[in-house]
């Protein structure tokens, strides 16, 4: 297993190391700043001097959410939208360009990006917060990953949407 961190030598990122793996199977910690252009790139050459041939499964799983965000189109400011479609957009962007050549090699390869429902369209009406720079990059990593699906035949791209708005619908709660 692979695991995507920030910090290798960080005490979160050494207790990844105890995860129970299958026989034969172990954690190699990766090293990845998803604003870095380079580090995706680089640590799948690292995994690959690590013996890693293929992967089945790459989720794009890093992200940001400031309170920044958390304003109207009006008053965001410009720095905020760029950096949150960095990280939330571009980011996934950047470990799905380095992840494919391993990801295709793999027999039913999966890409799968972490999104939001705030990233909506077509419920945007449904959605009372004002938080724009947020809302934006979650939209266009939606699009990225539909796209990626679109475009590579043998391999399954899809966003999910975690949360606490796995309990709720657009502001309303579902029943149970």
């Amino acid at each position: 297993m692979l695991a995507k961190v920030r910090d290798p030598s960080s005490k979160e990122a050494k207790a990844l190391l105890a995860v129970p793996t299958a026989t034969g199977s172990k954690v190699i910690l990766l090293k990845i700043e998803s604003t870095s252009d380079t580090d995706a790139l680089k640590a799948i050459r690292y995994a690959e001097s690590q013996g890693i041939t293929e992967l089945d499964v790459v989720i794009a799983n890093a992200g940001t959410f400031t309170s920044d965000a958390y304003r109207p189109v009006a008053e965001t400011r410009v720095s905020d939208l760029k950096s949150h479609f960095d990280i939330n957009t571009v980011g996934p962007l950047r470990l799905f360009q380095a992840t494919l050549p391993l990801l295709n090699k793999a027999q039913n390869p999966k890409f799968v990006v972490i999104g939001s429902v705030i990233g909506t369209i077509g419920g945007l009406d449904q959605i009372p917060w004002p938080n724009t720079a947020y809302g934006v990059s979650k939209a266009a990593v939606n699009y990225l990953a539909r796209k990626i699906h679109f475009e590579n035949e043998n391999l399954v791209s899809f966003a999910i949407h975690p949360g606490y708005l796995g309990s709720l619908r657009f502001g309303r709660a579902l029943p149970r």
